[in-house]
């Protein structure tokens, strides 16, 4: 669903747009006589309905590119679903092992013997930590000979354990990069949007002032305030803005 500051500001060039073509015959006709008497000799007035069309256009142009990049956001986030879940799954994966190696190594050597294997604290839940917490696990228990078990006879060879844990920890990683990727895609679409949002209120304004100061001139007075910006809502007519609420600046909607 496009965001509301965006369809708000919209909802404004659309009128913007559709007061100036509407309108444009009857202020043609007022402006030639109103401004006729004051051309010199080879002069001749500038067509003002092909005026108005064309900064109406480029208000159509500006609006569009902001609602595509709105649009390219919202896709960019509904993608980041898939990535998230799986990252989850495999975390979840990783931390079931981590904490059934914790219970098999306390009994098979005590909880004394726990941080000299890389257990140093309780199973991280935040999974960039645990993947980290994984690696050390792996480093305590292959880094030096293992401690003496509790009971005699017993042998663990930590081999198989040492590779599932490794193949889990790497799935995690791989999960973790396409999260990452997803972020950055995220942020650089944002990014796209607001500065479409910027450039659309520069537009916005330059556009509707423009066909405030046209209206006022030729007398229609009324017209000229349904097209006023407002002051307080950068993209917005002033009737629009006091009709509905929204936020001044943009937000990653």
């Amino acid at each position: 669903m496009p965001s509301k500051q965006v369809t708000d500001r919209k909802k404004s060039a659309l009128a913007v747009a559709s007061a100036g073509r509407t309108h444009t015959g009857d202020v043609s006709a007022s402006l030639r006589g109103l401004l006729s008497p004051y051309l010199k000799k080879g002069e001749d007035l500038p067509d003002i309905a092909l005026l108005v069309e064309l900064t109406a256009r480029a208000l159509d142009s500006a609006e569009a590119t902001m609602s595509a990049a709105d649009e390219a956001n919202l896709r960019e986030l509904s993608d980041d679903d898939a990535p998230r879940r799986a990252r989850d799954e495999a975390a979840a994966a990783l931390s079931d092992e981590l904490v059934a190696l914790r219970e098999w190594l306390t009994g098979l050597y005590g909880p004394g013997a726990l941080k000299s294997l890389g257990f140093s604290s309780a199973t991280p839940e935040d999974p960039v930590v645990l993947e980290r917490f994984a690696g050390e696990v792996i480093s305590g228990i292959q880094a030096k000979p293992l401690p003496k078990p509790r009971y005699k006879g017993v042998k663990w060879d930590p081999t198989e354990t040492i590779a599932k844990i490794e193949t889990l920890r790497t799935d995690l990683q791989s999960h973790l990069a396409d999260v990452a990727r997803e972020v950055r895609e995220a942020e650089a679409t944002l990014r796209a949007k607001v500065d479409a949002i910027v450039a659309y209120d520069e537009r916005f304004s330059g556009v509707a002032t423009f066909l405030v100061g046209l209206f006022r001139l030729a007398g229609e007075t009324a017209l000229a305030e349904r097209v006023r910006p407002s002051s307080r809502r950068p993209g917005q007519t002033e009737a629009d803005a006091s009709g509905g609420e929204g936020s001044d600046k943009p937000k990653d909607g």
